[in-house]
């Protein structure tokens, strides 16, 4: 997640990235079993601005962690989930990944997906000792409302996508009701939809 993100700003506990990495690596080295290993992973816009290579360098020497933790500057995210145990987050959005894998989540901000069924209200040691899991089906319902009420399909990173996004945000916008209106009204179908507004109300 990029520091200098708003939402990492504004609706975090955190001044800067030095801060909530030595919170991570201090909940870590303290409750982490010996043959775990913490991996992080940077940012696809990440540009330095805070540079996080020398300061993982000195707090893995500084909590003992050596040979335990490793910075991973490329690739998707994807490839790292499919071995994870657990993942730690201030409020990015690739938490969503997260918690459709059914992986316990612990975030330190504010987000839409921070609820008590998914996301661990554990400190960071007990986090890192005994994650709990997420509410499988909680997580299921919450994502179809949001599906339903909220995401376009599309993407702002390559010009396929936002052709793709740009082709349905004009009729959205210009709607007389939102898609959660719509909804609450009964308007919308499919999914259970309305069982799926009562249920995450």
């Amino acid at each position: 997640q990029l520091a200098h993100d708003a939402n990492f700003r504004d609706n975090g506990p955190f001044a800067s990235q030095t801060a909530f990495l030595e919170t991570v690596f201090a909940g870590f080295a303290a409750g982490a079993p010996p043959h775990h290993r913490l991996v992080l992973k940077a940012h696809p816009l990440e540009d330095g601005r805070e540079p996080l290579r020398p300061l993982i360098r000195r707090l893995t020497v500084q909590y003992g962690l050596q040979g335990r933790v490793h910075f991973v500057s490329g690739g998707k995210q994807a490839g790292l989930l499919r071995t994870a145990r657990s993942a730690v987050t201030v409020n990015s959005t690739a938490a969503e990944q997260v918690l459709w894998r059914g992986l316990p989540l612990k975030a330190f901000g504010e987000a839409i997906y921070k609820r008590p069924e998914f996301v661990s209200d554990q400190s960071v040691q007990a986090f890192f000792q005994a994650p709990r899991t997420p509410d499988r089906d909680a997580y299921l319902t919450y994502r179809a409302f949001l599906l339903a009420t909220s995401q376009i399909p599309g993407g702002y990173y390559a010009f396929r996508s936002r052709r793709k996004l740009l082709r349905q945000l004009p009729d959205l916008m210009l709607a007389e009701l939102s898609q959660t209106e719509r909804l609450i009204r009964g308007e919308m179908t499919g999914a259970a939809a309305t069982q799926h507004l009562r249920a995450v109300s």
